[in-house]
């Protein structure tokens, strides 16, 4: 008996613990390494991969062609329109789109409060999306940037789980010689990490909503 009550609590501390790990799958990280900072978030969404998809579709033309709109869920609270902060403050006024080269080109003002501000600054990226049977890839690939940025990747991936999604950002960052030479691990944080988390975020909130809606 006090074997079979031993299996039964086993048992069920298992399932506690897979339960708790399943249900706890959001984090966020960053690693910096030969001048890198390489971000990985992780959240998991209650929406099917279908609305998962037709979010992404949503956020991929609203870069394009209505940044607006954009403000108005997924860039919400990221703090991108001039408000204030103590180490950098962001103006990302427009993007523009290039059908030719399929590049999108966004211009805003990066500002180091008291010290220097970068007027007009401009990032050209790639948007490319892909889509398998196992999970949906978007990769941001930043073909030019003044001042601001040297090299940026990012890949985010849509990886459907059961009747939920996993949604995962990862980003690699280097920033130009000025902004290189002061930004620390924890400068980062919270000038950059807190944003792709809160961009995350932001995804899942919407998609949840539209879930509720079908």
């Amino acid at each position: 008996m006090k074997s079979l009550y031993k299996i039964i609590l086993s048992v069920l501390f298992l399932f506690v613990v897979f339960q708790s790990s399943a249900q706890n799958r959001d984090t966020v990280y960053t690693t910096y390494k030969n001048k890198t900072f390489t971000t990985k978030c992780v959240v998991s969404v209650n929406a099917s991969k279908e609305v998962m998809n037709a979010v992404i579709d949503d956020y991929m033309y609203q870069v394009k062609y209505d940044l607006d709109k954009l403000y108005e869920w997924a860039l919400k609270g990221l703090k991108l329109r001039k408000e204030s902060d103590d180490l950098l403050v962001f103006n990302f006024k427009s993007t523009k789109y290039n059908e030719k080269t399929d590049l999108v080109r966004a211009t805003g003002d990066v500002e180091v409060p008291k010290i220097i501000n970068f007027p007009d600054i401009h990032v050209d990226s790639k948007w490319t999306k892909t889509v398998t049977s196992d999970r949906t890839n978007v990769l941001i690939d930043v073909k030019y940037s003044d001042a601001f940025l040297k090299k940026t990747t990012g890949h985010l991936y849509v990886t459907p789980a059961g009747k939920q999604c996993v949604l995962t950002l990862q980003t690699n960052v280097e920033f130009g010689w000025f902004f290189n030479v002061f930004i620390t691990r924890s400068m980062f944080r919270n000038i950059m990490e807190w944003r792709f988390e809160k961009l995350l975020t932001n995804v899942k909130v919407e998609a949840e909503k539209r879930q509720k809606l079908r």
